[in-house]
């Protein structure tokens, strides 16, 4: 883990940009746009249009929110050190100082909670997926994002699991082609953002995120290429 950096004087006008609380900006809600793919199995069914289907995938969206948002928080505490080596997640509350580690930590199990507790309302299927996401996103943050190749397989892993909460809490199946799509799209999004981060970071680019030293440019071009195709 990098070793913790006196921050510019930049953090603390950087930080106040947005008027929302500190601590909901570290709930990343922007990010929950990455959940509204749990519409996709439901739209590809044509069920939308039914109010109860539609109320049914709307509690798989904001399980997910609470579900990512709880994950954002611990992986956030538990990568403070190195996110204030980050020209650009130095910025965020739990680095800058604005949110404590505890906090995040009591606040983030609270969610995770709550969301495995929102899925019932569909059912026993939804809360299955949410703690497998869960468990994913643990595994992910104390051990997955540390092994190369392994790391971009989790993450899209994640996506794609987005796509199964909204197929069991409607009750709708999921071909095989749906999942193949869902699935190299995701690998596409991930290997798209570790390319641009690898750019952005250049030299550094190790030393924040420790398994971009074992990608080159070309590999993960080529994930891009093959994740497109």
């Amino acid at each position: 883990m990098a070793e913790a950096q006196e921050l510019p004087s930049t953090a603390a006008p950087a930080a106040r940009r947005s008027h929302l609380p500190p601590l909901l900006r570290a709930c990343r809600p922007k990010q929950w746009l990455k959940n509204v793919l749990v519409f996709a199995a439901p739209a590809a069914a044509g069920v939308l249009g039914q109010r109860a289907d539609l109320v049914e995938a709307s509690i798989a969206f904001v399980a997910f929110c609470l579900a990512a948002s709880g994950t954002y928080l611990l992986n956030d505490a538990s990568d403070v050190e190195s996110d204030r080596a980050h020209p650009t997640k130095r910025f965020r509350p739990i680095a800058a100082g604005e949110v404590s580690v505890s906090t995040a930590r009591g606040v983030g199990v609270a969610l995770l909670l709550a969301a495995f507790g929102v899925g019932f309302l569909t059912g026993w299927r939804l809360p299955i997926v949410v703690l497998t996401y869960l468990v994913l996103t643990t595994t992910y943050s104390l051990w997955g994002k540390r092994v190369p190749v392994l790391d971009l397989g989790m993450v899209a892993a994640g996506f794609v699991l987005r796509t199964v909460a909204g197929a069991v809490a409607v009750d709708v199946p999921i071909s095989v082609w749906f999942f193949i799509v869902a699935s190299f799209g995701s690998l596409f999004v991930v290997a798209g953002k570790r390319h641009s981060e690898m750019v952005e970071l250049g030299e550094d680019s190790a030393r924040v995120r420790s398994t971009l030293g074992a990608y080159s440019p070309s590999f993960l071009a080529y994930e891009i290429g093959r994740a497109h195709v």
